[in-house]
């Protein structure tokens, strides 16, 4: 194990650097002037030139990448363009706002998927199955936006009432903040819900087939033992590795609904950043993704091996 955690880590770390450099190049290459952009149109030459030097920007990109990724050994994401302020500051101001989106539909996506997944496998071609499964197609097949946006214009034209906007403290106002994301989150969660029911129903309808689980009938345990000791142990791996890629999915989910919503998180902020062109913020967004989505995926690993112990972690 740990061996594995070691080379896992240097991976990690590798994949870091790369991506960083990716990101950093392809910002680069976006057309247009950031000091034109922050400064507008109407700024002269001489304050376009003071902006630049002031962060370095008329230095070429090898020293403006040596420069940040120096400053990020030390912990320092750099200074916001627009802004003059801390990244590291706002950074960790903003991230507790799309944590909790991200983990409330990750924890919607994956109790509704592998429940119901599962209920519909265990009464299959019943009223039951075929209700879930007319429910999925639906979910699939409408995007999120146009949910989201539904869920804005029609309360307010049948009832006139518009959901609160804005964010409160879980800590402070527990159920005013569960009033405030719960029904956007459900629905963000509905399509890689739906996605993952279908996924989760078709492998535990497979491995409900299997030889194995004949037998374990025969021995005389009972259905509950079936599923859930043998049946669900075995569907479990492929259903977790299609959970932690759609971890990114709902990544970019919490972007829309922090614009929907005008939700102060990384996603409006990111948006922001993009458009007027603020390097050291997209920088610190997209290897803060990265580190997310790589640290899942090593949770994942780890996970098999517990779930089945078929796997062996080396």
């Amino acid at each position: 194990m740990t061996s594995f955690l070691l080379r896992r880590a240097v991976t990690m770390a590798l994949n870091m650097v790369l991506l960083s450099i990716l990101v950093f190049a392809l910002l680069r290459l976006i057309p247009g002037d950031a000091s034109i952009a922050i400064l507008g149109e109407t700024s002269n030459e001489e304050q376009r030139e003071a902006f630049r030097e002031a962060y370095g920007l008329n230095r070429t990109p090898v020293e403006q990448y040596v420069d940040w990724s120096t400053d990020l050994l030390t912990g320092n994401l750099g200074e916001s363009l627009r802004s003059g302020q801390n990244v590291t500051k706002d950074f960790l101001t903003r991230l507790p706002i799309t944590m909790e989106i991200v983990v409330l539909s990750f924890f919607t996506t994956t109790v509704v998927g592998i429940i119901f997944g599962i209920w519909a496998a265990r009464h299959q071609n019943s009223g039951t199955d075929m209700g879930v499964r007319i429910f999925a197609t639906m979910a699939i097949a409408v995007p999120n936006f146009v949910l989201l946006t539904l869920l804005l214009i029609i309360p307010a034209r049948l009832w006139g009432y518009a959901p609160p906007f804005g964010a409160t403290d879980p800590f402070e106002s527990p159920i005013e903040n569960l009033r405030l994301f719960f029904p956007p989150v459900i629905i963000l969660s509905l399509g890689s819900a739906a996605i993952l029911l279908r996924f989760t129903r078709s492998g535990f309808l497979e491995v409900m087939r299997q030889d194995y689980i004949r037998t374990a009938r025969a021995k005389g345990l009972n259905e509950r033992d079936v599923t859930f000791r043998h049946a669900l142990r075995n569907a479990l791996p492929p259903v977790m590795t299609l959970a932690g890629l759609q971890l990114g999915g709902l990544l970019n989910g919490a972007v829309i609904l922090e614009r929907v919503m005008s939700l102060p998180g990384l996603g409006s902020w990111t948006l922001q950043a993009v458009e007027f062109k603020d390097y050291p913020v997209v920088m610190a967004v997209a290897l803060y993704s990265a580190m997310v989505i790589m640290t899942i995926n090593l949770v994942l690993d780890i996970a098999y091996a517990m779930v089945d112990p078929r796997i062996r972690i080396s």
